[in-house]
């Protein structure tokens, strides 16, 4: 019987994508034909539990299965509940652990109970990936706000545009350039939808907490979706790649090093941490996006109605600090709010788009 977690990774491995969304070609891990694993026509890692509906306890586990009859390649439609890992990157290991964990707690004897003992991992399992796919994203869209600022920086001032990246560690701000504020918000919605964590997010800095004093702040509303490789599409290690390239070019090469070092860092309590020297070819990182959109709004404006800190502080009884909440930006504020597109975005930035005044380098 084919319990192992080594031979189960290895058979997963060997699984080829769905050719459509529509059919499945299952593999069963064990002859009971209980528990499978296949992949869908984009190549993420499926577990099917054949039998009769679950239950899951966990609401993070209940949003990722899903019961219904399954149709395969060549064969019989059966019933199964289907636990999608989730996208940006192809999870072998976690599937091959959560089947050998099914198994050793008698799925394939008793399913309910199995699925039972077992589904606290899997809801961990899910939690860490949710949390690396954040990793994933949110480093995409920062690298892709760095990558516009090289771009549209004037060579004497890539280094700076390079240092000017804060997003990389714990701060209160993403990017700083001399008193604008930039922070990147990344999603793989259809709108300017996002999680913000705290109106200082979202509220210009009045230096009183050590930072740099704002006079503007813009939130970088970042749209991406999978794509295949190729085309118009961009990957992490690409990003990073230009980035370099930029900064070589323009004789700031010797700062490849600490650029390099910081990109390892994000996210790295989270369980992430880009490694361009070793995780180049990672499935994981090498994950390829479309851009859907890119947005910037001024924050300032009043035309953008989100919570703010004296919304806030008009209840008493409620801490600032704890407040989080979720915007829904539109698509138009104003006219001129926001900017849209990464070099109209990395003009406002440095302060030399229409309507903008010069503003001074960055500190």
């Amino acid at each position: 019987m084919m319990t192992s977690y080594e031979s189960v990774l290895e058979l997963i491995a060997e699984i080829p994508s769905a050719s459509s969304s529509e059919l499945r070609d299952i593999t069963w891990v064990t002859n009971a034909h209980v528990v499978g694993v296949s992949r869908d026509h984009d190549g993420r890692v499926e577990v099917f539990l054949g039998g009769a509906e679950l239950r899951p306890a966990s609401k993070a586990v209940g949003d990722a299965i899903e019961f219904r009859t399954w149709h395969r390649e060549g064969a019989a439609a059966f019933e199964a509940n289907r636990l999608l890992l989730p996208a940006l990157g192809h999870f072998d290991q976690v599937a091959a652990f959560i089947c050998t964990e099914l198994l050793r707690n008698g799925a394939d004897a008793t399913l309910s109970l199995g699925f039972a003992r077992t589904e606290p991992i899997v809801e961990l399992a899910i939690e860490r990936l949710r949390m690396s796919n954040e990793v994933v994203l949110g480093l995409a869209g920062e690298l892709l706000m760095l990558d516009a600022l090289c771009r549209r920086a004037s060579d004497d001032k890539v280094a700076q545009a390079v240092e000017s990246w804060d997003g990389w560690r714990k701060s209160s701000r993403d990017f700083v350039w001399g008193t604008t504020g930039v922070e990147v918000k990344t999603t793989t919605r259809g709108t300017s939808s996002h999680l913000v964590q705290g109106v200082h997010q979202v509220e210009l800095n009045d230096g009183e907490d050590g930072g740099v004093p704002e006079d503007r702040l813009y939130l970088v509303s970042i749209g991406l979706q999978a794509a295949d490789p190729g085309g118009n599409s961009f990957s992490i290690p690409q990003l990073v790649h230009r980035i370099i390239d930029r900064m070589e070019a323009t004789g700031c090469g010797g700062d490849v090093g600490k650029f390099l070092s910081r990109t390892s860092e994000y996210g790295i309590e989270s369980g992430g941490g880009y490694d361009h020297n070793t995780m180049a070819d990672d499935p994981f990182y090498a994950a390829s996006f479309l851009t859907t959109f890119f947005r910037a709004y001024d924050m300032s404006d009043e035309a953008v109605e989100i919570l703010r800190r004296d919304d806030i502080a008009a209840r008493h009884h409620v801490d600032v600090s704890s407040v989080r909440f979720r915007v829904d930006l539109p698509v138009s504020a104003r006219n001129d709010n926001p900017v849209s597109g990464a070099n109209q975005v990395a003009e406002v930035v440095f302060g030399i788009a229409q309507n903008c005044p010069p503003e001074s380098a960055p500190v």
